[in-house]
């Protein structure tokens, strides 16, 4: 689809992996060699726990090819209670730790456990927070502690209308109109680049 199009520029393809399957990392390796230049991972949906040992093997693979991973991360209070426990940021402390050259996405920049994320992205380098589903008083203050740096932009479409995410990222941005470059298209940039720098 992406070669139809004729915008392999500006199409960029994530694959996505289960990291208690017994194939993971060789089915990764395949996707990554088909062009794929990021992995999703949702630990509610999937079950897994981030700093489970399939998900750290996951994770080396990723690091080695340069590959960042893009997470749904905390919980959102619409999962059944007995997803909640595998979206908990504190189980990204160790992987964040154990990999430094790899990028970690958390999607909804934690969603509800927003103020862990924040901790989380304020103390390691390569913790970015994406902030589809937040509001304007929570992304306020998300870019006021965290900075607009460590900030990316995402729809997380078709779950969550597209313009929602862009005008709550434009309002918070009004008096800080140089951070929107940066949170709209630079950090996302920066992120790719770290990642192909780290499979170099």
């Amino acid at each position: 689809a992406i070669a139809r199009a004729e915008r392999r520029e500006r199409l960029i393809p994530f694959a996505s992996v289960h990291p208690s399957s017994g194939d993971a990392v060789k089915q990764l390796r395949k996707y990554a060699a088909g062009g794929a230049r990021g992995v999703k991972l949702h630990p509610e949906m999937q079950r897994f726990f981030p700093d489970a040992d399939g998900a750290m093997e996951v994770y080396a693979a990723c690091e080695e090819l340069g590959l960042p991973i893009l997470f749904h991360a905390g919980r959102s209070g619409i999962e059944p209670e007995f997803m909640r426990k595998y979206a908990l940021i504190r189980r990204w402390e160790e992987p964040v730790r154990a990999f430094p050259r790899l990028q970690f996405v958390l999607g909804h920049a934690g969603a509800r456990d927003v103020d862990d994320a924040i901790e989380l992205a304020r103390a390691h380098d390569n913790v970015w927070l994406e902030i589809t589903g937040q509001g304007v008083t929570k992304l306020d203050e998300i870019l006021t502690r965290v900075g607009p740096d460590k900030l990316v932009f995402g729809s997380d479409w078709p779950f969550y209308p597209l313009a929602a995410t862009l005008a709550k990222e434009l309002l918070v941005t009004e008096k800080r109109r140089s951070a929107r470059a940066t949170i709209l298209r630079e950090n996302a940039e920066r992120i790719f680049a770290a990642a192909r720098a780290t499979a170099a």
